[in-house]
């Protein structure tokens, strides 16, 4: 090793004593034969004293150790740093011909040339006293004790890296025990060598009973297996892990050489667990795996509450669309089949009946949906001792999961229709007296369960109340006597309108009660001041047409805020038409007061951003870690210094601070953002740019988009019009089309690599601009694109393409009830494996351009 220095062009990496030490020791006269040549010196520091010495004496130096590499015939590389990776990264990027020594080999070799200096030197004594035994007795001595003196030093040394490894080893051992996340570590030999607290808490296992062991899998596994662990310290293939694992392992992209997956473990706790577990590989120096560590989190909490949330969702998404079709301009008929439908899909039944008392005091059977009506014709009057009749008088909400074995009816819709499971609801009128039944059967066992008895008895009780409303109406429609009952018992607050001042000339007693407003308090107030001040749509809309300048004669407008006496706020769609009252022009003012519907669309659009908020997390989780990051520097920084005792110069301490009050500000702002996101928008509209929630979408998902390696164009006109909608919900409307483009981009890349195919590009691209009287958007991806049979569907709740888990089907849906909401259109062109287009148009606000009902 010494004799490839002789001559040789030498560079050293890392300016330190040791080189300062290793550039004086060739300086010796008697060395100076046996000298390489050093050719450059290179360290970041530069107040190194190997460093100052090279400059000293001539010797070219640089910071940047790879640039040393281009030295004309450079032959040796030593690297005298105590950084592995810096000895790793020269052996990768040196050429062959040039040989590289790490710290390691440059001690030994440090030792090798004491050695031979000793040697060198006492020869030339003992040739200088070779005729003088005491003297060469003497010599022999004072070598000896040389080599002693070399050899203590290297014992000394090696001593020095064996407690630190010891001290190393504690430390990690102390940090892996006091982690709160439950953590193993297994050596080459699988052998267990660490099992912390958090890991015997979850698995129930002492680490007594698993150190030292192979038996890691016990825990959570009925039969041996290997860990994934295991997997990373046998290097196995992806098949091999593809059959342990099925299709919920992957890679790690924060980790290299390390795995991932979601797990659920029977066997585990009490009904079993969710675990997500991340495995990453042990290496030595030199790059070799010498262990596996495994961390472990358990998602059982995150994974049930994720199902009671989709559970939830999807009853508020049955819950509108019922409440929808039963306040439907069709036939009431038609409306209660629409709703029957909605009911069958939301429970997967087969067979619904509605029984409603008539005039003899007997149950009739009304409505039949989802099976022949001839299967019950013999049973279309309830007799007064079945179950129909008792759970009607009764109202007790019933299910029965094993059908009686009698001449019963329910017998009869076992054996013609094979009914397994019924579920009874009872109908009330608003004063509480029951007036009908809802049966719902199942062909399978053990349907239908009590955790749904909420969203059902609410389900009964809107059906009750359109019925009783339809019948209420029907009633009163018979004949013109009965006008004025109809119109004081309509469930609907009405107002006649005096069309030249807009003040109310009458109200029917249910506007009354709604309102909370006498009949004199209400006679002479202005219509417009039951709403909102600032409604400039409603205000200009009823103006036209009170003058007879619209050309339709009525107007729908839908979800305006109105007050009732006192100030409390609700939610009412309101239909104005022109009529003839008392021998006059009039406009009559129907208002529907729609808040609950409201506020459980509200809820949805709520969960929605719940869920696209987990989706997020990662990019939030970046956006925040870099500011932080910064402040943990400058912070370090400070306490290094202090534990220094040196001082901070005015120049660094106001740059770190001026950096600490930026990034405290960041983060702020990114908390700030998706607090104003996360918070329940309003109903209520205002003007709105629509570049603003566009450019909004890119302070959450940014991160993510970055992430996932896609190109991002806006092109967003400036000068836009104003239209009439909210900010936040918009905001999620892009999120939930960005996202979904994110998704199918990455599918189509994920399909390319396993067909063994070019990668596809990854191009989003945001087109805003105006176009006649509208405000149009449109969002282009490069994904994997749609059928038209998915395009067909793409709109409708829960439907989705993407794997169980993945999706709730929520998005798009509660997307296109977000842009309806604003008048707004929503147009796909999409072509399979190209990609697809949303455009998205919405009216701009112009004063007086009410929506027409008709």
């Amino acid at each position: 090793m010494i004799t490839t220095l002789f001559g040789a062009k030498l560079a050293i990496v890392g300016g330190g004593k040791f080189c300062h030490a290793f550039l004086q020791f060739f300086e010796h006269p008697d060395l100076r034969h046996m000298a390489p040549k050093v050719v450059s010196v290179a360290d970041i520091d530069e107040q190194a004293p190997g460093y100052c010495y090279a400059r000293q004496k001539g010797i070219p130096i640089t910071t940047n150790y790879l640039e040393l590499l281009q030295s004309e015939g450079l032959e040796i590389v030593l690297e005298l740093t105590s950084d592995p990776t810096i000895g790793k990264n020269l052996r990768k990027e040196a050429p062959a011909d040039i040989v590289v020594f790490d710290h390691f080999q440059a001690r030994s070799l440090w030792d090798s040339l004491q050695v031979e200096r000793v040697k060198i030197e006492n020869i030339a004594e003992l040739e200088k006293k070779k005729n003088d035994p005491d003297a060469i007795i003497e010599l022999i001595n004072q070598l000896t004790e040389s080599f002693a003196t070399i050899i203590r030093a290297r014992n000394e040394r090696s001593r020095q890296i064996e407690m630190e490894l010891v001290e190393h080893e504690r430390t990690q051992s102390q940090i892996i025990q006091g982690s709160t996340i439950p953590t193993f570590v297994i050596d080459k030999n699988h052998r267990v060598t660490h099992w912390n607290r958090a890991l015997e808490k979850l698995s129930g296992y002492r680490s007594e009973t698993i150190v030292g062991t192979t038996r890691q899998w016990v825990p959570f596994w009925k039969n041996e297996r290997p860990t994934m662990a295991d997997v990373i310290l046998g290097q196995v293939p992806e098949e091999t892990i593809r059959k342990l694992y099925g299709q919920t392992w992957r890679k790690s992209l924060l980790i290299e050489g390390a795995y991932e997956a979601e797990v659920f473990f029977p066997h585990l706790g009490e009904s079993g667990k969710w675990l997500w577990f991340t495995a990453a590989p042990i290496k030595a120096p030199d790059g070799t795996i010498i262990g596996a560590i495994e961390t472990l989190w358990d998602k059982t909490e995150d994974i049930r509450a994720e199902e009671e949330r989709e559970q939830h969702n999807r009853e508020l998404s049955t819950l509108v669309s019922i409440y929808t079709a039963l306040s439907a301009p069709m036939p009431f008929n038609e409306r209660i089949m629409s709703a029957l439908h909605e009911i069958r899909d939301f429970l997967s039944a087969d067979a619904i009946c509605i029984f409603l008392r008539g005039e003899d005091a007997r149950f009739h059977l009304e409505f039949t949906f989802g099976m022949p009506e001839a299967i019950c014709d013999q049973h279309r009057i309830a007799s007064r001792d079945s179950m129909i009749s008792y759970i009607a008088q009764q109202g007790h909400f019933t299910i029965i999961n094993k059908l009686p074995q009698n001449d019963s009816d329910e017998l009869c819709l076992k054996t013609r229709e094979q009914i397994q499971s019924l579920v009874y609801i009872p109908i009330s009128t608003k004063e509480g007296n029951p007036f009908g039944v809802i049966r719902i059967g199942s062909r399978f066992a053990d349907q239908f369960s009590y955790n749904s008895k909420d969203i059902l008895v609410l389900i009964g009780n809107r059906v009750g109340v359109a019925i009783e409303n339809a019948m209420l109406q029907e009633r009163y429609i018979r004949s013109e006597e009965k006008y004025r009952s109809l119109f004081n018992n309509d469930p609907n607050p009405i107002f006649i309108i005096n069309r030249r001042s807009l003040t109310i000339s009458e109200a029917n007693q249910r506007a009354q009660d709604c309102y909370g407003y006498t009949k004199q308090e209400l006679s002479g107030f202005p219509f417009l001041e039951l709403g909102d001040p600032d409604d400039e749509e409603l205000t200009e809309g009823i103006k036209q047409l009170a003058e007879n300048n619209h050309h339709d004669r009525s107007i729908l407008f839908s979800k305006r805020r109105h007050f009732k006496k006192g100030g409390q706020a609700f939610f009412v769609n309101i239909n104005v038409s022109q009529a003839e009252y008392s021998g006059g022009d009039v406009l009559i003012a129907s208002t529907t007061d729609i808040t609950e519907s409201v506020e459980r669309e509200t809820q949805l659009i709520q969960a929605g951003k719940m869920t696209t908020l987990g989706v997020m997390a990662a990019g939030m989780a970046h956006e925040i870690n870099q500011p932080l990051n910064v402040i943990q520097v400058c912070a370090d920084f400070f306490l290094k210094m202090l534990k220094r005792g040196q001082p901070i110069s005015e120049a660094d301490l106001n740059a770190m601070a001026n950096d600490i009050v930026a990034n405290v500000a960041r983060a702020a702002g990114v908390i700030k953002h998706v607090r104003d996101f996360a918070r329940q928008s309003d109903v209520i509209r205002s003007k709105v740019n629509i570049n603003d929630p566009i450019q909004d979408v890119f302070k959450v998902l940014g991160h993510q988009i970055k992430n996932h390696e896609i190109e991002t164009e806006l092109r967003l006109s400036e000068d836009l019009p104003l239209i009439m909608a909210e900010h936040n919900r918009l905001e999620q409307v892009f999120i939930n089309l960005v996202t979904n483009a994110i998704d199918a981009m990455d599918e189509k890349v994920d399909r390319a690599e396993r067909d063994g195919g070019p990668r596809p590009e990854k191009r989003l691209t945001i087109a805003s601009y105006a176009e006649n009287a509208n405000v149009v958007v449109k969002v282009t991806d490069t994904g994997v694109g749609m059928t038209k049979e998915v395009v067909h569907k793409i709109f409708e709740p829960f439907f989705t393409t993407k794997k169980t888990g993945k999706g709730t089907g929520l998005g798009i849906s509660i997307s296109y009830g977000i842009v309806k909401d604003y008048e707004g259109t929503i147009e796909i062109e999409s072509e399979v494996g190209q990609g697809t287009t949303f455009k998205l148009s919405f009216p701009t606000h112009v004063k007086g351009t009410p929506h027409s009902n008709e």
